[in-house]
C-alpha cells in the first residue's frame, strides 16, 4: 500500500469518527438509531479490502468511544456496531466473489450494476445474522450485564421483526452510498479497487 492509500484511509477513519455525531431516529425502533459513520468505512473496505477496512472500523470504534460518548449505553452501541460492520463486510466479499468470478481485473463484471449484487449481500448476511446477535447476545447478555437489567422475553421477541428491519434499512443505504463514493475516489485518484469492478 502507498502513502496515498495511507492518507487516504486516515481521511476515511477521521470522517467516520466524526460521522458518529449524526444519529438519525428509528422510529420503528425506540432509542436507536441510524449512523451514516459506517458509509466511509464500506469506502474504505471497497477501495482498499479486508485489512483497511477492519483497520478503519477499529479506529472507528476507538474514536467513538472517546470523542462521542454514549454514557454506559456506548458501551453496547459501538461494538455492536462493528460487529454489524464485519458481517456486511462478509456479505460483500461473497457478493464480490461471485460478481467477480472469471472476471479479469478490468475485465466486465457479471451484473452490469455491481451495486445491486453487493447490496443484496450486505443484505442477506446483516438481516440474517445480526438480528440473531441482537437476540441472543445484546438482549440476553450485554443489556443485563451492563445496564443491570432484563428486558421480559416477549419483548424480546416481540422486538425480532424491528433488529431484522433496522438492519436491513441499514445496509440499504449503507452500500448503495459507499459503492457511490468508492467508484468516483478510485476514478478520480486512479486507485485499483479492490472489491470492485467497475464497467
Amino acid at each position: 500500500m502507498n502513502a496515498k492509500s495511507i492518507a487516504l484511509a486516515i481521511t476515511f477513519a477521521a470522517a467516520a469518527i466524526a460521522l458518529n455525531a449524526v444519529r438519525i431516529p428509528a422510529i420503528f425502533y425506540p432509542n436507536n438509531y441510524f449512523q451514516i459513520s459506517q458509509i466511509p468505512i464500506v469506502v474504505a473496505f471497497l477501495l482498499f479490502g479486508v485489512r483497511i477496512g477492519v483497520l478503519v472500523g477499529v479506529l472507528n470504534l476507538a474514536g467513538g468511544l472517546a470523542l462521542f460518548p454514549l454514557g454506559t449505553p456506548g458501551l453496547i452501541v459501538y461494538p455492536m456496531d462493528f460487529v454489524s460492520l464485519l458481517v456486511m463486510f462478509a456479505g460483500l466479499y461473497f457478493a464480490s466473489t461471485f460478481i467477480t468470478q472469471g472476471v479479469e481485473p478490468g475485465g466486465v463484471p457479471v451484473l452490469k450494476k455491481p451495486v445491486v449484487g453487493l447490496t443484496v449481500g450486505a443484505v442477506a448476511f446483516r438481516g440474517g445474522i445480526m438480528p440473531f446477535i441482537d437476540y441472543g447476545v445484546v438482549n440476553h447478555i450485554l443489556i443485563p450485564l451492563i445496564l443491570g437489567f432484563q428486558r421480559p422475553e416477549a419483548a424480546i421477541i416481540g422486538l425480532v421483526p424491528v433488529f431484522v428491519l433496522y438492519n436491513v434499512v441499514s445496509a440499504l443505504y449503507t452500500i448503495p452510498v459507499a459503492y457511490f463514493v468508492a467508484t468516483r475516489v478510485s476514478v478520480y485518484l486512479k486507485i485499483e479497487p479492490c472489491f470492485l469492478r467497475v464497467a
